[in-house]
């Protein structure tokens, strides 16, 4: 039987410490301590209706909060402020965090994590995921919400609306791990 990976608030497994397997083997506290500003910083209900500036301004605040400046989240928030509607922003960062073919630099899965811990109550998962599927990017973009959701638990019943098409085995075992790659990245760089 698959087990589901363990929530990132359990404490860390050891594991040995060897120097090729550091590498393979990380503690939750590192993955913790990169999603603690973005959980804390963003507004659990957003202060006006989804807008470019708003973004720009709520990834300024996560920066000063304490994310490392190697993730450019204001940079990358300019880049997508451009795009006027919620669930179409929503699908095109999940769909480019959940395709393998795209390089994961700058990394996306803060903005997207911004945008959707703010703007969550005033959007759904279903217009997201029909918004993605009108663009031929379904299967991408569900694979990056269960990224999010699985480095967000809060955001999973969110995205218990939606039947997903993915594979069981791809949301319990390479997801999980693809998410904390994607967060461990510039430490690993």
């Amino acid at each position: 039987m698959i087990q589901p990976a363990s929530p990132l608030s359990q404490d860390p497994v050891r594991h040995p410490a060897r120097a090729l397997l550091e590498r393979v083997y990380w503690r939750d506290y590192d993955i913790m301590k990169h999603l603690h500003p973005i959980r804390n910083q963003a507004r659990k209900v957003a202060r006006s209706s989804f807008n470019g500036s708003g973004i720009v301004a709520a990834s300024i605040r996560i920066e000063q909060a304490g994310l490392p400046e190697g993730y450019r989240l204001r940079d990358t928030a300019r880049e997508y402020a451009v795009i006027p509607d919620c669930e179409q922003l929503i699908a095109i960062l999940a769909s480019r965090m959940g395709d393998p073919r795209i390089g994961p630099v700058p990394p996306l899965w803060p903005l997207l994590a911004l945008v959707l811990l703010e703007w969550r109550g005033s959007i759904s998962a279903s217009s997201v995921v029909t918004h993605a599927a009108r663009m031929g990017l379904s299967e991408e973009t569900q694979r990056g919400l269960v990224i999010i959701a699985h480095l967000f638990p809060e955001l999973q019943d969110w995205l218990a609306e939606v039947p997903l098409a993915i594979p069981l085995w791809e949301r319990v075992l390479a997801l999980p791990l693809a998410a904390r790659k994607l967060v461990l990245l510039e430490k690993a760089s």
